[in-house]
């Protein structure tokens, strides 16, 4: 074997997905069977660093205490001078939305198999779903972010992982809008 990497090896790479979709009740199938919109997500520069810092230590950050993983989703209206049908490009050094309108627990966390089904045990795919009921979450929404660690409850703390900017979401005060995030590791 040549040290400079001549011999074809796997490569692995994180990536996200997104799926969202309105409606009352909606299923995870449903989601992804009939999405009103589907699209990729920036894995940030810090969820990089997380990971690499366990991969040295084997536990991220406070050797002493645990450390949260990803615990919420959170969406936002953006910068005032955004066009919101044409928002900026996320960029790997974002660390908070620009306008946090809210964030929601997932109401489901699933590993995922290389066929996108559900799996009862550990795989490298994880879907994150959350839905926003009636009240939740109203307004223009243009930003979402996962967000993990320590304060990741609050608003505008803890660390974002992933985010994408899409052209504008108006959410209702009468309408459901449910959110996968998947991402594969």
């Amino acid at each position: 074997m040549d040290f400079r990497g001549t011999e074809t090896r796997n490569k692995v790479s994180m990536k996200g997905d997104v799926w969202m979709k309105c409606g009352k009740n909606l299923t995870r199938e449903q989601i992804l069977e009939n999405p009103d919109r589907q699209m990729h997500n920036l894995i940030v520069d810090v969820c990089s660093e997380l990971i690499a810092e366990w991969a040295f230590t084997g536990v991220i950050s406070l050797i002493s205490q645990h450390v949260p993983g990803i615990l919420v989703l959170a969406v936002g209206t953006g910068d005032i001078g955004w066009d919101l049908q044409n928002p900026p490009v996320e960029t790997a050094d974002e660390t908070q939305l620009f306008s946090e309108l809210t964030r929601k627990t997932f109401s489901n966390v699933t590993y995922v198999d290389n066929l996108g089904a559900p799996s009862v045990t550990r795989t490298n795919i994880v879907d994150f779903m959350t839905t926003f009921l009636e009240a939740e979450a109203v307004g223009p929404i243009v930003e979402m972010g996962l967000f993990g660690g320590n304060g990741a409850l609050l608003a505008d703390s803890g660390t974002m992982i992933n985010v994408r900017n899409f052209p504008v979401v108006n959410k209702g005060s009468t309408t459901t809008l449910a959110i996968l995030w998947r991402l594969t590791f």
